[in-house]
Formats: C-alpha cells, sequence, structure tokens
C-alpha cells in the first residue's frame, strides 16, 4: 500500500508551488502531495524537481520516481500514481509493470475499477446518501442511459473529457440540449465524487464547460399537437401509450407515473397517493383520478411486480426505457420538437382558460408556489381535492373535444411490438 512518511511536509501541490519551491543549499527537500497517498515532490540542490511514489509490496517499503517536472505535469504524476496504487492493491509490484521510458504498460490487473461498478457504489454510497429516492433513481438511470453504453468495460481511469464531450456533443447534434445539461451535470457530479475518493487523480470534467445555455421552457401544445399525441400513443399501445394518456389526463410528472405502485392508489381508483419521497418537493401529494384515467388504468395488463408499469424483464424496477420509447412516439407523431414535461405546461394554461384558480392548478401540479409560502402555506393546509377534481373534469372534457375535433390521419400505424411475456393476472395492489 502506498504511504508518507511522517517527517516530509505535506501540501495540496499545485504548478506555482512545484515551480517556486525554494531549492535546498544541498541535499534535497520532499514534500508530500496532500491528494494521493505516497505521492511527492523531490527538489533538489541542483534545482531539479521530480515526482516519487512511496508503497509498501511484499512488507518490504519502497520509493519509485515517476518523472521529472516539468516533462511530466502534475496532473500526469497523480494520474500515474493513482494507476500504479491500484496494481499495489491487485498485488503487483509497479516496478514490474513499467514500459521503457517510464510509462504504465497495459495491464488488465492496473487498469483500476471499472466504470459501471464504479456508478453503482456512487449511487448506493452517495445518491441513496444524499438525495431522495426518486432523484438518486433518476440520476442512476440517467448515468445508465446516457453513458453506461459507450464505456461498459471502460477502465474509469481511462475515461477522458474527450470521451465526455462526445456523447454530449451526440446529444446536443440530436436536438436535445436538455438531455445535454442533465448528462453534463450528473457526470460531473460523478467525477466529482469519485476524486474525493482519490478514485482518480482529477476529475475529467474540471475543465468543461455546459454543454447548452440552461433556459426555461415556454412551449405548449396547440389542440392539434396535443390530439396527435394523444392519437399516436393510443397507436403505440402498451406500456408507454398508456403513460402518455394518463399523463395528459393527471398532469403529473414523468416519474411519478412511470413510478406508479399499486399500493398507491386506492381500492377504487378514484385517487392516487404520493408519498413524499416520490415527490420532487417532498410532500405527499394527492391526485384525483377521473372515469377516463380509471378506466385506463383497470385496462392495463397485470404482473406479478408492485408497479403499474414494471420495467421489461425487470419487474423489480419500474419502467425505464424512456428515449426509445419517445422516439418510437414521435415516429408517430411528426410535430414540432416537445417533451414530456410540456405536457404539464400545456394542461396548466388549459386550466386557466378554462377558469381554473392558480391556486387550484399549483395544488394539481404540486407546486411549492408564492401561493403557498410563509404563513399562508404553514397554516393552510387544505388539499382542495373536491376542487382539484372539478378542475382535471373539466381538463378532462377539453381533452376529449380536443381529440374527437382531430381524428387520427389514416397513415397512422403502430410500429412492430417486441414479443413480451404474457402477464399473469394479479390485480393491482391498492391502499
Amino acid at each position: 500500500m502506498a504511504k508518507r512518511s511522517p517527517r516530509q511536509s505535506q501540501t495540496v501541490l499545485n504548478d506555482l508551488m512545484i515551480r517556486q519551491w525554494p531549492v535546498p543549499e544541498r541535499g534535497k527537500v520532499q514534500v508530500a502531495d496532500g491528494t494521493i497517498g505516497g505521492l511527492g515532490l523531490r527538489v533538489s540542490h541542483t534545482g531539479q524537481r521530480s515526482f516519487y511514489l512511496t508503497y509498501t509490496h511484499q512488507g518490504r517499503s519502497q520509493r519509485l520516481t515517476l518523472g521529472t517536472y516539468p516533462e511530466l505535469k502534475l496532473t500526469a504524476a497523480r494520474l500515474k500514481a493513482s494507476r500504479m496504487i491500484e496494481a499495489v492493491n491487485a498485488g503487483q509490484n509497479p516496478r514490474t509493470i513499467l514500459a521503457p521510458g517510464g510509462t504504465i504498460a497495459p495491464a488488465s490487473a492496473s487498469k483500476g475499477p471499472l466504470f459501471e461498478t464504479t456508478l453503482q457504489d456512487f449511487v448506493d454510497l452517495y445518491c441513496k446518501a444524499h438525495n431522495r429516492a426518486s432523484t438518486a433513481a433518476e440520476t442512476d438511470r440517467l448515468l445508465r442511459a446516457t453513458f453506461l453504453p459507450r464505456w461498459r468495460g471502460k477502465a474509469l481511469l481511462s475515461i477522458t473529457a474527450a470521451d465526455i464531450l462526445a456523447i454530449l456533443d451526440d446529444l446536443i447534434r440530436m436536438n436535445r440540449p436538455s438531455a445535454a445539461i442533465h448528462a453534463y451535470s450528473n457526470i460531473r457530479t460523478f467525477f466529482g465524487w469519485c476524486e474525493s475518493r482519490h478514485l482518480i487523480p482529477e476529475s475529467p470534467c474540471l475543465k468543461l464547460k455546459p454543454p447548452a445555455k440552461k433556459t426555461k421552457r415556454t412551449r405548449v401544445l396547440k389542440d392539434q399537437e396535443l390530439a396527435k399525441i394523444w392519437h399516436a400513443a393510443a397507436a403505440l399501445g402498451y406500456p408507454y401509450g398508456p403513460i402518455i394518456h394518463l399523463l395528459i389526463l393527471t398532469l403529473q410528472r414523468r416519474g411519478e407515473i412511470c413510478g406508479m405502485r399499486g399500493g398507491e392508489l386506492t381500492g377504487d381508483l378514484s385517487l392516487l397517493k404520493l408519498p413524499p419521497e416520490r415527490t420532487k418537493n417532498g410532500e405527499a401529494h394527492d391526485i384525483p383520478l377521473l372515469p377516463r384515467a380509471r378506466a385506463l388504468l383497470q385496462s392495463l395488463p397485470r404482473f406479478d411486480s408492485e408497479y403499474v408499469f414494471p420495467a421489461r424483464g425487470k419487474l423489480e424496477r419500474p419502467f425505464s426505457g424512456y428515449s426509445p420509447a419517445k422516439r418510437a412516439l414521435d415516429a408517430l407523431c411528426p410535430i414540432d420538437a416537445w417533451t414530456l414535461h410540456d405536457l404539464r405546461r400545456t394542461g396548466a394554461t388549459g386550466l386557466g382558460n378554462l377558469g381554473v384558480a392558480p391556486h387550484i392548478i399549483e395544488r394539481i401540479l404540486n407546486h411549492s408556489s408564492e401561493s403557498f409560502d410563509g404563513v399562508s402555506g404553514l397554516y393552510n393546509r387544505a388539499k382542495y381535492l373536491p376542487q382539484m377534481r372539478e378542475a382535471l373534469a373539466l381538463w378532462a372534457a377539453h381533452v376529449k373535444r380536443v381529440v374527437k375535433a382531430h381524428p387520427p390521419e389514416k397513415t397512422l400505424i403502430a410500429p412492430r411490438k417486441r414479443a413480451r411475456a404474457a402477464p399473469r393476472s394479479v390485480g393491482l395492489t391498492s391502499v
């Protein structure tokens, strides 16, 4: 294992310190780096500056020179030291894996942890400990969907800024700036955590800028567009079609509908009761379900799962195939670029046009708004369920009129569905 000598001074080195460190009159001075255990800088009386690593192998303390500065940069020295420490922990002697010229020879044992194993640790040790369950699950889903297909089997230490940019650039080219921004934010947090645990010497995101400017969306779907989405969802079928219909009818967030559990539904399916850990603002939220939504829920296939929409082949997890499902829906519904969140904005705007009071709209959306801030929010704990039910009934009637006024095009053909295991008729477990 790598170690530090108690006789060495210790600090977090930077390039300015290295260049300006005083040259001793004779002998040499050693300065241990404060980021990588065992890594240090040696300054000799001749003015030469070099990096070294101290470690213990087979019970013996050893020292290895990594290279001289500035030929070997500080970042590169930390990276090399980190890879060597991985080799030591794997039972190897770093001296045996050095290639001519002082570089590290490729060897499977010296790769260090893989991206996918570190990702699981990040979710278990950081996300689940610091975030709400819904946020942790969404972070896990986004990182796996965006980065894992490219980096599966890739050593964490080998991932560079260029690798990250390649993925973010692809999202921008696909006209998905919002997805690129969220991906950038999550991968930056991931690599920051890796750096804090000394799994890497420095985050490859350190000098990366956001891939796009974050702007607030204002897209409100036109009636004809809303009808097209409804018809396309009907043609698409289970599971994404019913999910889209429920998003339109309830105006709730994607994760709240896709992650719906049978135990969150009342026996008569008249109410969806979201617990605090499943909402964005951390507050329990009850959503009235109108006849069309109840009929839709009753028509769904039943699986031996706690989830109303379980993942394909993984009944213990909720549906998560957002990207391919949205692409399939867009193929059936060629309208200007839109997101699932636009459905909430469209519904809120529609409710306002129908004369629904702003505070009732806020309750339906479960927003933490000015309407319920301060003393008013502290003492006014009314849930307004009757008013919310009336408002959603108005919205459902409006959607019905819009869908009827704009029938599906004759060319609308559903994509060929993949076979799915026959469901087990177990019914919806309700509260």
